[in-house]
């Protein structure tokens, strides 16, 4: 009977210590989870934080220090343009400069009084024309607020990027930045003698005759190798005047000399051309920027926008990736592909190789 009773009791405190040990490894692997997706929610395209302030913001920004002096009334906002530039709002990657998400920081600076100057820090070879438009006008509209707007180009500030950076002054670039690539391109891909060699006959109707004229099965016509042209020299043009107008350069000089014809200048020589002001680093950028606007040394701090945190905009983004498609496949000793793939049919302020 003792022996019996002995017996239910050790299993009674084993049924204990087993419940114990379950509900442990539940918080623990609860635990585990929410870290999870904290972290993953750190890698949401944006700026990564030292340390921010966290107010409640309408546009869904929050402060984070950069430099300078801490708790200063008066600040110096950066916006960051890295990676190729696009209005596409499907892309996740942080090697994608949303226009949109970029647009929003520049009107938040804009809007508060305590910026006093802007400085848009780029590391782009640009993108879409669209895109690289919609951001160099909300720099023209910051600085009719009358703050100042500095650019500073870092590795790669071309085409796109140069374009964005001509709504800023100065343009301080490194004396090794890659920019110029003044131009623009339209690219597609003609496959008709591929579907010759294997059998392939493509059948397309259309409404009217210039309907499919980017259609790859057939050859162009002479006429919509005009209205392709057309469209890049109209675009070009554009660009060209934008260029002329930020660094006083005579547009027929731009058009009729190495600056428009689209190859890459570094730093050094792109000085020499009258494209950007000086040369240095990030620190000359922030004091050019506090020199513009009137602030005296260590009586700023240096702040820059970051997407504040939620779970709602975490399980949104973890939604938006479950239904990506793209699979990028990397064999060791291979360089990477691109992650921007130029589509077909579209103008871009972009150097050749994208």
């Amino acid at each position: 009977m003792s022996e019996e009773h002995g017996t239910v009791k050790k299993a009674g405190w084993g049924c204990l210590g087993c419940g114990l040990g379950l509900m442990f490894s539940m918080m623990l692997v609860c635990g585990l989870i929410v870290l999870g997706l904290v972290w993953i929610g750190s890698m949401i395209p944006g700026e990564s934080a030292h340390s921010s302030s966290s107010p409640d913001d309408p546009d869904g920004l929050e402060e984070e220090y950069v430099t300078g002096k801490h708790n200063e009334k008066s600040k110096i906002a950066v916006v960051n343009v890295r990676g190729v530039i696009t209005s596409d709002e499907d892309s996740f990657d942080n090697n994608i400069a949303h226009s949109r998400q970029i647009c929003l920081r520049i009107r938040r600076a804009a809007s508060d009084p305590d910026v006093k100057a802007l400085i848009v820090n780029l590391n782009t070879p640009g993108g879409e024309v669209v895109a690289s438009d919609e951001i160099y006008t909300e720099i023209k509209r910051f600085r009719k607020t009358g703050k100042p707007a500095v650019a500073m180009m870092n590795t790669m500030a071309a085409s796109g990027g140069y374009y964005v950076a001509a709504a800023c002054s100065p343009i301080i670039a490194n004396k090794l930045t890659l920019t110029g690539s003044i131009g623009v391109i339209m690219s597609t891909i003609n496959y008709r003698g591929l579907f010759e060699k294997i059998g392939l006959l493509a059948e397309v109707y259309t409404s009217g005759k210039m309907k499919d004229m980017l259609n790859g099965a057939r050859q162009r016509t002479p006429e919509e190798v005009g209205i392709v042209r057309e469209l890049v020299n109209n675009t070009y043009l554009e660009f060209t005047r934008i260029v002329a107008e930020s660094r006083r350069i005579p547009v027929e000089k731009i058009r009729s000399s190495e600056i428009g014809d689209g190859r890459i200048f570094d730093g050094g020589q792109a000085k020499k051309l009258g494209l950007v002001d000086s040369l240095g680093y990030f620190r000359d950028a922030v004091e050019a920027a506090a020199k513009n606007a009137k602030l005296k040394p260590d009586s700023y701090t240096v702040i820059r926008y970051k997407e504040s945190f939620s779970f709602a905009k975490l399980f949104s983004l973890l939604s938006a990736r479950s239904g990506l498609k793209g699979v990028n496949v990397q064999l060791n000793g291979t360089p990477s592909a691109p992650v921007f793939t130029p589509q077909p049919g579209r103008l871009y302020y972009l150097p050749a190789q994208y």
